[in-house]
């Protein structure tokens, strides 16, 4: 096998990999044996036809194109070890040469890890970790959301306030033409909780079943589709019916229907989480933030745009999941937001590229900091997540599986490298200790 390479730009080489005549010749008997299992020749069992009957009947270049592939997978890693490339993501294979009685040659756009220098982040680090105490506004809305999930409602006789459900037509048109998703019929609207354009449920509020009405407003101009931005509307409505929805008040046989001994021990709970919440939304503006100051203060040499291409596919998958598990199609999504997959894997395009040199000056300084984890730490934290499943022996498998393993540790990596950055950022020149 010879390879030649050739260097290019954002950090990226070209190889081009030549296998000679006798190092394909094993991967092209086991592409015959393969296709001969499947070829049916007339005096012939399958599976024993011979090699240039075989060729005679499909073509010799049919054989060579079906072991390509596993001439690739051989050769390819071997190149890259010969070579002493750091490579991150996936080559991009370039046929150049696959014709009998010849060497294949191939050429492989390698992405490289880029050259990172890191910056000089005992000093230069300035962020601090914020705290938030719990908001009483936010504590009360949570109750109320607990309370909403076993409201009471009944059907009034009066005009509709906000708290009310109520059950409307609806026709939003604009220069006196319906808009595409503009219509309901016999739709249910909580008031109040301003799910519809400004003026819309305001305009409800104060009707009467039976009531009809047309009023006029504007769409936001930031409304997320971009043809109807700042455009005025006039809405038909129809009301017919007004519930009033009651809330349960927070007492303690009502905390008991939520598996609480008494509404203070609820209540409790409720602040704790909402505590570790805060906590978790801290740490994350923390991370976000000292990441932006070392992208900042660090070299990064361009991103090969394989690996940004990739990041934005499995940003994408992201959303797409995202959306499914609220029960949502994906198709109807990017209806809603008038926007096409292409689109969004454009807007994509920088957070991508962000998330990549993140990822990157963190495995950078993690190694600076000499930052491992022991492999009993892991086991520790593996044993005890068994004993919870003990009686789920598939969630058992998976927690023994090497992925789960390598998660743990990732994780806990990732916990102990912005450890180090924290107490740096504070001032702090502690040097995070060294394992052995």
């Amino acid at each position: 096998m010879q390879v030649t390479k050739k260097e290019l730009e954002d950090s990226q080489v070209e190889l081009t990999i030549e296998v000679s005549v006798e190092e394909v010749k094993p991967f092209v008997d086991e592409a015959a044996k393969r296709i001969g299992k499947e070829v049916s020749i007339k005096g012939f069992r399958k599976g024993k036809v011979p090699y240039d009957v075989l060729a005679q009947h499909i073509g010799e270049a049919t054989i060579y194109e079906e072991a390509f592939n596993a001439v690739v997978e051989a050769t390819y890693p071997k190149a890259i070890d010969q070579e002493k490339l750091e490579i991150v993501g996936r080559a991009d294979i370039q046929t150049e040469k696959v014709a009998p009685g010849n060497p294949i040659i191939y050429k492989a756009i390698v992405p490289l890890m880029p050259k990172i220098t890191l910056g000089d982040y005992k000093t230069k680090l300035k962020t601090k970790k914020g705290k938030k105490e719990v908001d009483e506004k936010k504590f009360q809305k949570t109750i109320d959301d607990l309370r909403k999930m076993k409201a009471s409602e009944k059907l009034v006789n009066r005009e509709a306030k906000e708290g009310d459900r109520v059950m409307i037509d609806f026709d939003v048109k604009i220069d006196k033409v319906s808009i595409e998703g503009g219509q309901g019929q016999n739709q249910g609207l909580i008031l109040g909780e301003g799910r519809f354009i400004p003026g819309f449920e305001e305009n409800i509020t104060g009707m009467k079943k039976g009531e009809e009405k047309t009023f006029q407003t504007s769409f936001p101009k930031n409304y997320h589709k971009k043809n109807l931005q700042g455009k005025k509307a006039d809405v038909d409505i129809k009301v017919h019916e007004v519930y009033e929805i009651t809330l349960p008040e927070v007492t303690d046989e009502w905390a008991k229907e939520l598996n609480f001994d008494t509404a203070d021990e609820l209540k409790s709970e409720l602040k704790k989480n909402l505590v570790r919440e805060l906590e978790q939304e801290s740490q994350q503006e923390f991370e976000n933030k000292i990441i932006e100051e070392m992208v900042e203060i660090s070299e990064i040499a361009p991103i090969p745009p394989q690996l940004i291409k990739e990041e934005t596919h499995k940003m994408l998958a992201e959303l797409k999941n995202d959306i499914m598990q609220q029960g949502m199609k994906f198709e109807d999504y990017i209806n809603h937001i008038d926007k096409t997959e292409v689109e969004l894997m454009g807007e994509f395009k920088g957070q991508a590229e962000m998330r990549i040199k993140a990822a990157m000056i963190m495995r950078e300084v993690a190694i600076a900091e000499d930052i491992t984890i022991d492999a009993k730490e892991i086991q520790k934290e593996i044993d005890e997540m068994k004993a919870m499943y003990e009686a789920m022996p598939e969630m058992t498998a998976q927690l023994d599986s090497p992925e789960h393993r390598a998660r743990l540790e990732n994780a806990k990596i990732h916990h102990k490298t912005f450890e180090a950055l924290e107490g740096y950022a504070k001032g702090e020149k502690k040097k995070t200790e060294k394992k052995d």
